[in-house]
């Protein structure tokens, strides 16, 4: 038992992180945007004095919205699997 939450919690870390990510940056962007500035994608910050374009945040972080993706599946996948075994191995 204690071993599939090990392996559970390893494979939720980067979708977690991901998730962590975006949120950080939505509010940062929400704050510069109340703020009066324009959000700079690239740097990462509010910027006064000049307009930057909008660039989406899976087109900036391809690889990790993607390895996010494919490790929250094998997650569900193993977890399935890991409960599915236990549900077995008990008697009716």
């Amino acid at each position: 038992m204690k071993t599939h939450v090990l392996i559970l919690v390893a494979l939720l870390v980067v979708p977690l992180f991901c998730a962590t990510s975006y949120i950080r940056e939505f509010i940062a962007v929400d704050s510069a945007l109340d703020s009066g500035a324009s959000y700079d994608y690239v740097a990462g910050r509010a910027d006064y004095t000049t307009n930057h374009i909008f660039i989406p945040f899976s087109h900036r972080h391809r690889t990790l919205v993607v390895s996010s993706g494919v490790l929250l599946a094998a997650a569900v996948v193993y977890g399935s699997f890991a409960i599915s075994g236990m549900l077995r191995s008990r008697a009716i």
